[in-house]
């Protein structure tokens, strides 16, 4: 039995829902800033094995764009941009992401993709500790199940360890 108190859940929601929730001890207004201040997001932001989160840009407004990358020594890159849908400081972030799997394929101005999966994470004081809810709702129910089975639950599980560390730090 886990008897992490602070593991990551997954609760499906329907064919295309997944709502992650996770612990952490500190702040809320910290674990927020954790979440959107690019300084603290390359600390913990980890990506595929062996590679580091380069790029981290954003406009934290509701309509404003963000981009992700995360490159390799070999110079490979993939990452995530999307656009901010709702900013409540430091309860709520909701956002589009798209992923970029060929940087060749990734043009900024492009329109977003009506098939963008869409990401809200909500952070609710409880006593000492922060409680974040992360929904993640995909464009069908297929690459929701991909999702869950890719392991999407640990790869997150493994940022926040790196996430925890960094929290010890700042508080």
């Amino acid at each position: 039995m886990n008897t992490n108190k602070n593991e990551v859940k997954l609760e499906r929601r329907g064919e295309r829902e997944v709502v992650f929730t996770r612990y952490f001890d500190a702040p809320r207004e910290l674990v927020f800033d954790c979440h959107t201040k690019p300084e603290f997001m390359k600390r913990w932001l980890i990506g595929p094995e062996g590679m580091v989160l380069e790029t981290c840009e954003q406009d934290l407004k509701v309509g404003g764009k963000y981009l992700y990358l995360y490159a390799d020594q070999k110079g490979n890159k993939s990452g995530v941009y999307g656009t901010f849908r709702e900013v409540i400081v430091p309860e709520k972030l909701a956002n589009t992401e798209n992923y970029i799997m060929e940087m060749s394929d990734f043009n900024p101005n492009a329109p977003e993709d009506p098939n963008a999966t869409f990401e809200s994470r909500t952070f609710t004081t409880e006593g000492n500790r922060t409680l974040m809810t992360h929904l993640c709702r995909y464009a069908s129910a297929e690459v929701c199940k991909m999702m869950v089975e890719s392991g999407a639950a640990d790869g997150m599980a493994e940022c926040y360890l790196e996430l925890d560390k960094l929290l010890i730090e700042v508080v």
